[in-house]
């Protein structure tokens, strides 16, 4: 029987741009990602089914089907190598790696600066639509603090540079096809163009050629989606857009907080003041290479791991 091997893309938590990775990975021919449900008893394939996978050679390849982001792919089709995990905790794939080292980690790791204020605004509405409550952004840090260190010392204990790979969102943003490229070397697969992947062009659901409507998408915001006559706006998990276009100057509107430079100085007592100068000056803009990165996220990998 076919047998896609299994990846995991690996979060600190949500709101990081995961989906965005997700679907390009996606569009590779040999690469299927998974939805959030998938080998994780949450409503789809279970935990118990990612061993069967694993140990006994028992595909739930069927199931699975259904559980793949879009555009669906055969899974039956050799040209499937891939499998991606859709963030699963990473506990549970350094449990499956004890039988099954192969099992290459990517790890998406995003400016910790840029990324606390992401949070600070998805805990103000949330707490707003659930709770009728402001929570204190003393609180979102400690929270944020707690969630990403604790991930990354995780990550620290079990990462292999020779077949994990951290993928950097600000390079990932700039720079899609040179970072989609060392996804694509990690996983043993050809390099694919960003304008090569393939896109979802049909309905899923009655798979007529889709088109294109302005319509308003999370929390007020106004975007081209596409649009099936049928069955209305055609959107993803977490309604992602798939043709949003992705404009990067987002990543630095962190700058022009009031507190951007306190904050900046709490994350460098945790991250170093190396790595966060790093972002303050935007060198990834010049790091094409990414040599810079890798060596300040290995050492500080390495500082956590000892």
């Amino acid at each position: 029987m076919h047998n896609p091997k299994i990846a995991a893309l690996i979060t600190a938590s949500g709101g990081i741009g995961s989906h965005f990775v997700l679907h390009k990975l996606h569009g590779h021919k040999n690469i299927v990602s998974l939805k959030e449900l998938s080998f994780a008893s949450q409503g789809g394939t279970t935990k118990g089914d990612l061993k069967k996978y694993l140990s006994q050679n028992i595909h739930p390849l069927q199931q699975l089907n259904e559980e793949q982001l879009l555009p669906k792919k055969n899974l039956y089709n050799e040209e499937v190598e891939w499998l991606i995990l859709n963030k699963p905790p990473l506990k549970r794939v350094i449990y499956h790696q004890t039988y099954h080292p192969e099992i290459p980690i990517l790890y998406i790791f995003r400016n910790p600066v840029s990324f606390y204020y992401t949070w600070v605004k998805k805990w103000a509405e949330y707490g707003k639509e659930r709770y009728d409550r402001q929570v204190d952004n003393d609180v979102v840090f400690n929270w944020f603090k707690t969630t990403f260190m604790t991930s990354l010392f995780e990550l620290s204990q079990v990462y292999n540079p020779d077949k994990d790979h951290i993928i950097s969102f600000e390079h990932f943003m700039f720079n899609i096809d040179a970072e989609l490229g060392h996804c694509f070397d990690k996983l043993g697969v050809t390099k694919e163009k960003n304008n090569d992947l393939q896109t979802l062009k049909n309905c899923p659901h009655c798979d007529i050629k889709l088109d294109k409507k302005i319509t308003p998408i999370r929390s007020g915001r106004v975007e081209t989606v596409l649009y099936c006559s049928r069955h209305g706006n055609i959107l993803g998990p977490g309604e992602y857009n798939y043709i949003r276009k992705e404009n990067s100057s987002f990543l630095n509107k962190w700058k022009d907080k009031n507190n951007a430079l306190d904050i900046s100085e709490r994350f460098a007592s945790l991250f170093g003041i190396d790595l966060i100068s790093y972002y303050m000056k935007e060198n990834y803009l010049e790091d094409l290479d990414r040599n810079k990165f890798d060596y300040l996220i290995k050492r500080f990998l390495d500082g956590l791991k000892v």
